[in-house]
């Protein structure tokens, strides 16, 4: 087996093992936070009340964007079965345009009006991460279509990540305030975080020919 072909294995690998992972992760918190959501005496029943019927629409719909995400990131899935990957893909963006607005009507009902922004700006960036994806994979832009369903997915998994650093005792000892501190902080990271990931290499590689900022403005 060539080098190429061992790189290429590991990384494949270490994907599957992120994602087995993260989806270990979501179920769990999932079920934590959401323990008494039957018990209709229970505190958590009784948070969710108000929305309950938008809660279940959008929690159905974005527990299939996030499963489907998944998939559309495999390397693997998109060189074999090219059809079934764009399949996924159609369903990934109806569960995206399904579950975003049901995601606001739920905060509206339920939260802090810091929080309903939080929720809108989580929101708005994976519907126009997920739009910018379609419309490059539309004009033939691979490259860019992967790198934008990425961005995506990172607000996705802003749900998960939430969930995971609120418990932490000095965290949740704040309250509202330390769940509001965590949301933005998740969003913002989603925003951005993607492009460092990506762009690592490119960023960390020394130039092979190193520019002064008179020639850089030259070139332009």
């Amino acid at each position: 087996m060539s080098t190429v072909a061992l790189v290429h294995r590991e990384k494949s690998q270490t994907k599957l093992t992120f994602f087995i992972v993260f989806g270990l992760l979501t179920v769990f918190v999932t079920y934590m936070k959401n323990r008494g959501f039957f018990d209709p005496t229970s505190e958590t029943a009784q948070h969710y009340e108000p929305a309950l019927g938008f809660l279940l629409v959008h929690g159905f719909f974005g527990a299939l964007a996030l499963l489907l995400g998944a998939f559309q990131l495999s390397n693997r899935l998109r060189a074999r079965y090219l059809g079934v990957h764009r399949a996924l893909g159609y369903m990934y963006i109806v569960s995206v345009f399904i579950s975003v607005p049901f995601a606001i009507i739920v905060a509206i009902k339920i939260d802090t009006p810091s929080l309903v922004a939080a929720s809108a700006a989580q929101s708005f960036g994976w519907v126009a991460s997920t739009l910018i994806a379609l419309y490059c994979v539309r004009n033939g832009n691979i490259v860019q279509h992967r790198r934008w369903m990425i961005q995506g997915y990172f607000f996705a998994m802003v749900f998960t990540a939430v969930r995971l650093i609120i418990p932490i005792p000095p965290i949740a000892a704040l309250g509202v305030t330390g769940i509001e501190i965590v949301a933005w902080s998740t969003i913002v990271l989603a925003a951005f975080l993607p492009t460092i990931l990506l762009d690592w290499r490119t960023i960390t590689k020394p130039p092979a020919i190193k520019q002064t900022m008179a020639t850089a403005l030259s070139a332009e």
